[in-house]
């Protein structure tokens, strides 16, 4: 049994591991994902990282420690790809490779990353559906996670995932993707969609949670600091409350059953904090013609959620 250690033996082979990537948020030899929206800016996000890392400058207020990269995209080609790079002034070029991922299966990478300390796969879905996973399932997240851990090839890299967000705001498919993470990162749209403020929130097993205010400058594809922070990015949850509410004309019944019927399953574990998230909310429920009621029944307290048009 190799793998069995003593306690002092893996203390002492700590500081290796005890390396920042991107100070507090990315620490080596650790698998991450970035989650947004479509057209949220996850690659240009990405891409902007990566160039600093390379660099070894600082990334929105944090520093880097220089890394060699290999780019994977599936989105984009090569030469996209390369372009994005030097729009966004990257020095070392030579530091940064790229390649295109199409239906091979994770095993490709062995042969790419020898020369990698940061890997990018953008988008994580054509790998987990190349590794013939489906993301939906638990099982089949975390044995993708377990092999990308193990592997010869991959165990010593860091690896950033790039992915997208479900209708509720929260990382698309089993809740093993964002658990089996190190550091999670989700990039919230603006309730403007036009506006280039974004916030990037950070969520991780040992990394401080805390949201950082972006500004996008399209033309250039570059990001910086938000000096405003005023654009409150969207309340996913409260907007996919919203839109089944006016899809239904109506939605009532205890807070359990409300959060059953609307498939809100954290409110499900405890009722009242429905009730609570639903009134701390009210002013934007009337904004868009929803009407919140609650009464008490002889056993329960009754939730009626109605919308009415004026």
């Amino acid at each position: 049994m190799s793998d069995i250690k003593t306690v002092e033996e893996i203390l002492k082979e700590e500081s290796s591991d005890d390396l920042w990537i991107w100070e507090s948020i990315i620490r080596a030899r650790t698998i991450n994902i970035i989650s947004g929206d479509e057209s949220s800016g996850k690659s240009t996000l990405v891409i902007n990282l990566c160039k600093a890392i390379s660099d070894g400058e600082d990334f929105l207020g944090l520093k880097t420690t220089k890394q060699r990269i290999l780019y994977v995209s599936s989105e984009m080609s090569n030469t996209d790809v390369s372009r994005a790079f030097a729009a966004i002034g990257l020095n070392n070029k030579e530091n940064v490779s790229v390649m295109e991922l199409h239906d091979e299966p994770l095993a490709f990478l062995k042969y790419d990353v020898i020369n990698a300390d940061l890997i990018i796969i953008d988008l994580f879905i054509q790998i987990l559906i190349n590794e013939g996973k489906d993301p939906n399932v638990y099982k089949d997240v975390n044995e993708l996670y377990s092999n990308m851990r193990s592997d010869s090839a991959l165990k010593d890299k860091t690896i950033i995932l790039v992915h997208h967000l479900n209708k509720l705001g929260e990382i698309n498919g089993s809740v093993s993707i964002g658990g089996a993470s190190d550091t999670r990162m989700i990039l919230s749209m603006p309730e403007k969609r036009q506006s280039p403020e974004r916030v990037l929130s950070i969520y991780g097993k040992s990394v401080e949670q805390k949201d950082i205010a972006i500004s996008f400058d399209f033309s250039s594809r570059t990001m910086s600091l938000s000096e405003s922070g005023n654009d409150k990015p969207i309340d996913y949850e409260l907007a996919y409350i919203i839109e089944q509410v006016v899809a239904r004309g109506e939605v009532s019944g205890s807070c359990q059953e409300v959060s059953a019927i609307l498939k809100l399953s954290r409110f499900g574990r405890n009722p009242n904090s429905l009730k609570k998230y639903l009134n701390a909310n009210i002013e934007t429920l009337n904004q868009n013609d929803i009407e919140l009621a609650s009464e008490r029944s002889s056993k329960e307290r009754i939730l009626r959620l109605i919308h009415a048009k004026k």
